[in-house]
């Protein structure tokens, strides 16, 4: 068996989102659909602010799966619309560009190249392997299931960005250094970011549209405090529902290979073989873990550093790889070798995902789509049920879970206590599919997408996986109404 060393290239992470010349039909593709949304869509139920938010979803989705040009010159698209149109002011658009989100993941990528310089990426990724298996169903099943767990008291791009480099530097070890063409790395990939997506509402703390929820359920139906364990006691078993399904989906796509290559007694063994760490790689390890702890405890310490986000804490640490020693008289990194390893078209994705889901609220576009799927006749059961779940996921794919939830929450209350029934049980349904988002690489999704998962496999992938959700999700929220409604006051 070949050493691992002969596996590793020079490719660094995100470099193949750069695709060769595609035809001319692909570039002239998305300003068409965006085009015809503002010719074809309704008014004045669509104002031509919302008709240019849905063709700059539309355009933004088709670049970034047919790929013309690179999927961080995509990210850019809200930006050159609004500055052209005016649908919202540009300057709304543009601090997505500076989002926390993206200082996060700035800080974080400073952090990691320096593994890559100093090998602590072929240490983790043997003692990786040596722990969860080698086997790519062990290898999806443990990094969803890390992922989806974490999410439950972390914020998913956190989550995201701590993991994914993880998983990353494993792949390359074991060959699969092309990571847009081989299927098995797509899928682990997508088990982390899909973990991260869905593991949000399986606790109060999971995201901000949790605090959404439980701030309308106790201000417009049971006026009083929430309690954090009615929350866990309801939503957790949707999640586990949930979760199951789109594992079970996963672990039954066709892979090139059904095992990385190498034994798990093989990694232990070269782990074991690796010379005694160093004093490079203990500050790369000391400052990503000392990030990733700080970011768990922020409520033990907002009250003394109110600013001091999870974001700032990663550029904080980020910073300092620039000033602490690595080895031989070495700084821990350079900004001549972390410039040409940053993943500079990543960030362009992110703040682009980021920023269309703003453009879609701020246009109105999200209100027009959920009194589209609202303004049936809605008289409670699955039917209604079916259509939140729908509108819950049509949001969350297009803009974010945090969006999807703000909207769509005030309108399931305002429906369903006109029908003199418990709203309660339907908000739970809704913020549950809300968090259902598989297809585009918009919020966490784009950072997979960064490191270079081709958004077509995710796009292609993730149809079915919302498909799964949307029936999980109406059969299971059906089924268990009566028990949330009986139980949902408490």
């Amino acid at each position: 068996m070949k050493r691992l060393e002969e596996n590793i290239t020079s490719q660094k992470p995100g470099s193949r989102s750069s695709p060769p010349m595609n035809s001319l039909f692909n570039v002239i593709m998305g300003p068409s659909l965006f085009l015809l949304m503002l010719v074809l869509l309704p008014d004045p139920l669509f104002s031509l602010p919302a008709r240019g938010a849905v063709g700059t979803v539309l355009w933004m989705a088709s670049w970034w799966t047919t790929r013309p040009v690179h999927i961080g010159i995509t990210g850019l698209i809200p930006v050159v619309v609004n500055s052209i149109f005016g649908f919202v002011p540009v300057e709304k658009i543009l601090v997505n560009y500076a989002d926390p989100i993206i200082i996060l993941l700035i800080g974080a990528d400073m952090i990691t190249v320096t593994w890559v310089s100093w090998g602590l990426d072929k240490r983790i990724a043997l003692r990786s392997l040596g722990l969860i298996g080698t086997t790519v169903k062990q290898q999806i099943t443990a990094w969803f299931l890390i992922s989806l767990i974490l999410t439950m008291f972390l914020p998913n791009t956190v989550v995201v960005a701590i993991l994914t480099p993880v998983a990353i530097s494993m792949m390359k070890h074991v060959g699969l250094n092309d990571i847009s063409k081989s299927q098995a790395a797509a899928v682990i990939l997508l088990s982390i970011a899909w973990g991260a997506g869905l593991g949000g509402f399986g606790s109060p703390l999971g995201g901000a549209m949790n605090l959404i929820v439980i701030s309308y359920i106790e201000e417009m139906i049971v006026g009083r405090e929430y309690m954090f364990i009615t929350w866990v006691t309801r939503l957790f078993p949707m999640l586990v529902v949930v979760s199951g399904a789109i594992l079970v989906y996963m672990l039954n796509f066709r892979f090139e290979t059904a095992r990385l290559s190498g034994t798990k007694t093989f990694f232990k063994m070269e782990y074991q073989n690796l010379p005694k760490i160093t004093c490079g790689e203990k500050w790369g390890l000391t400052l990503f873990l000392a990030a990733s702890l700080l970011s768990f405890a922020r409520p033990g310490f907002s009250k003394w550093f109110p600013q001091f986000k999870p974001a700032f804490v990663f550029l904080f640490f980020g910073i300092l790889t620039f000033i602490l020693p690595g080895n031989q008289g070495k700084r821990l990194s350079t900004w001549e070798e972390a410039s040409q390893k940053m993943m500079w078209g990543l960030y362009l994705l992110f703040a682009g995902g980021i920023a269309v889901g703003d453009f879609i609220t701020l246009s109105g576009a999200g209100d027009a789509i959920a009194q589209i799927m609202t303004a049936q006749n809605l008289e409670g059961g699955i039917f209604t049920i079916a259509i939140f779940v729908l509108s819950g996921i049509l949001l969350a794919n297009i803009s974010s879970n945090t969006a999807a939830c703000a909207i769509l929450t005030p309108i399931v209350i305002s429906v369903i206590q006109s029908l003199g029934q418990n709203p309660v049980p339907y908000v739970y349904i809704t913020l549950a599919a809300s968090n259902c988002a598989f297809v585009l690489p918009t919020s966490v999704r784009a950072i997979p997408v960064g490191y270079g998962l081709d958004p077509r496999i995710m796009f292609k992938k993730g149809l079915w996986a919302v498909l799964i959700s949307f029936a999980v999700v109406t059969v299971f929220g059906y089924l268990f109404t009566n028990y949330w409604d009986a139980f949902s006051m408490a």
